[in-house]
């Protein structure tokens, strides 16, 4: 009997860690994989704000050319000229279709002199707060798969975070995995 035990504690022991080797806890809620140096921390904080942008970008750019659209009264065009990612085409659209509507109107010249709007900021990268963990982790979990080449699979790391918290998790894994390749 001892002589089985001990064969099993090794496969046991191999048990309790994650896929990327962090320790999981037998007796609690599972364990934040360790946070990033300082430097590191940096450079994600600097690609977040690089997102932002782009997608501001992506907003101004598509605003101005549904303003256009609009103007010239043009066919609605529902496509993505400029080839942008999954965060950067739904600020375009978003754009053009707030564009083509402020200028779409049988009064002629109207909204032509309005500024371009700022973009309202929702897109995924951008909806959960800096300090919201789960949103963090799931970040760190689709930048470590992206980078060692697996598919994008939130459903995966299912164990590794507070279900309570799935929605900002996923958002977290897939703003990371979609991000610049």
């Amino acid at each position: 009997m001892r002589l089985l035990i001990l064969c099993c504690l090794p496969l046991a022991l191999t048990q309790c860690v994650d896929p990327y080797g962090n320790p999981i806890s037998p007796f609690g809620p599972p364990m934040a994989p360790p946070p990033y140096p300082s430097g590191r921390e940096e450079y994600r904080s600097d690609m977040r704000e690089y997102d932002r942008n782009q997608s501001q970008q992506a907003y101004t750019r598509g605003w101005k050319d549904g303003a256009d659209d609009g103007r010239s009264g043009l066919r609605r065009g529902s496509s993505n000229p400029y080839g942008y990612n999954s965060a950067q085409a739904q600020a375009y659209q978003d754009g053009y279709t707030q564009g083509y509507q402020s200028n779409s109107s049988a009064a002629p010249g109207y909204g032509q002199n309005r500024p371009t709007p700022a973009y309202p900021d929702d897109s995924p990268s951008t909806q959960a707060p800096s300090n919201d963990p789960s949103y963090n982790q799931g970040y760190e979990y689709g930048l470590r798969d992206r980078v060692a080449g697996r598919q994008a699979d939130a459903g995966a790391h299912v164990g590794s975070y507070d279900p309570r918290f799935r929605r900002s998790f996923e958002r977290g894994y897939y703003d990371a995995f979609e991000s610049r390749r």
